[in-house]
């Protein structure tokens, strides 16, 4: 089976910014969806995807029965946080590379004369972002081929149901911060990045046929499809996808847990990378005794 993409790969796991629903979903008989139940309540569980195209609604009915059942919302981070100034500026400050340092001198000459290469074939010039770390340029690059193809953050799962929570009056809050977000791309070293950054404009011309796979697959609720890709990808680095999925899923285990001695329903909204597979939070609720059923 064909590995998933680098891009793909943090459209589905990371939540660091990035994810799919499609109306036809409507049809399968699995959603990307499971509940636990607690003594009085039920904890709702949807994996995501973090970009949409409008023409994707409306979501599923069991999608939104959940929502519905809900009283308060948790995404891996609150989005609401996002959208603070003060944010976006220290989102961008944290992308920029130390005193010294530039995406050139990182790549090395060669490298950085392909990365220049392949964005050209896509109408860009990569010197517009020498002043970044090549984990922002790759994101950067990725979202604005999305956009391009009709795919938005403000028209994504986690944005749709944050317009809802407001309008409702419901609670929305984060399992991480964005903080925790960046931090996690920062530790990776330069070489990783770097390479990350070629991979990515090298599957680029992919994205749309990638985009879609994936898609149908989270329609279907196809745990099996997500899971192979990610052990494709992941297998060659047991590290990052420790770092990357399993360390941060067994952080937010304590939480979601302890939701299940409340007695008001949740709806916890994630990545899909992080509801299969190894180490996924599905197979941590198990080991701990606590059952999860896909709707």
């Amino acid at each position: 089976m064909r590995r998933l993409s680098s891009r793909r790969r943090l459209l589905a796991l990371s939540g660091a910014c990035f994810f799919l629903l499609v109306a036809a979903r409507a049809q399968s008989p699995l959603h990307s969806l499971w509940e636990v139940h607690g003594a009085h309540n039920t904890v709702y569980l949807l994996g995501s995807i973090h970009v949409l195209r409008p023409a994707d609604y409306p979501l599923a009915p069991a999608v939104l029965a959940a929502y519905s059942d809900a009283k308060s919302i948790i995404m891996e981070i609150n989005l609401q946080e996002v959208d603070s100034q003060q944010m976006q500026t220290e989102l961008l400050a944290s992308a920029r590379l130390p005193e010294g340092k530039t995406l050139p001198s990182i790549m090395g000459a060669p490298r950085y004369e392909r990365a220049t290469a392949l964005a050209r074939e896509l109408g860009l010039e990569l010197s517009i972002f020498d002043a970044f770390a090549p984990w922002f340029v790759a994101e950067a690059i990725s979202q604005l081929q999305l956009q391009q193809l009709g795919f938005t953050p403000k028209s994504g799962v986690e944005m749709f149901f944050l317009e809802h929570a407001r309008s409702d009056g419901k609670s929305v809050s984060g399992l991480e911060t964005v903080r925790d977000q960046i931090a996690l791309f920062d530790a990776l070293p330069f070489e990783t990045q770097a390479e990350y950054l070629i991979s990515s404009l090298e599957e680029a011309h992919d994205l749309p046929r990638e985009v879609d796979d994936m898609v149908h697959a989270w329609a279907r609720g196809d745990t099996v499809w997500f899971a192979e890709q990610l052990k494709a990808e992941f297998g060659r680095d047991a590290k990052l996808y420790q770092s990357v999925l399993v360390a941060r899923n067994r952080k937010w285990i304590p939480k979601i847990e302890a939701l299940l001695n409340d007695h008001k329903n949740y709806l916890v909204i994630v990545g899909t990378g992080h509801l299969v597979g190894e180490g996924s939070v599905i197979e941590l609720l198990k080991k701990d005794g606590i059952a999860a059923t896909q709707r």
